[in-house]
């Protein structure tokens, strides 16, 4: 993941999983996890990091990783700044169209729309 798109998800995601960082303070005596921490944290966990060097290195016990895992991806699953919009009509569909005949070698693909699960779609006009 690039840098810039990094701390556009941080952005993206912040409003929700903020904390209060006094509270945090009082109840645990220690300063909050910053959100750029706890988001690269998640990254790296679904990447296949071990939760045990992630909880030592915010030094926060299992529960509270865990807690904090979820909210955040939690958080990215309900931004509607990030879901996928699909196309709805004719033009977005022709848009669609002509955007993957231009990456496809000598515009190959002709009439075919990119899906999800990676099936083309032919229409016709």
């Amino acid at each position: 993941m690039e840098f810039s798109s990094f701390f556009k998800l941080c952005s993206i995601i912040s409003p929700q999983v903020q904390v209060n960082d006094e509270m945090s303070r009082h109840r645990t005596g220690k300063d909050s996890v910053i959100v750029e921490i706890m988001l690269h944290f998640l990254l790296r966990w679904l990447g296949g990091g071990s939760y045990l060097d992630l909880r030592l290195s915010a030094g926060i016990s299992k529960a509270a990783l865990y807690n904090y895992m979820y909210k955040y991806m939690d958080a990215i699953l309900d931004s509607e700044a990030l879901a996928h919009k699909f196309m709805s009509t004719t033009k977005e569909l022709d848009i669609a169209a002509q955007g993957l005949e231009s990456l496809s070698s000598h515009g190959a693909i002709k009439g075919c729309v990119p899906c999800l699960n990676g099936f083309l779609c032919a229409f016709n006009k």
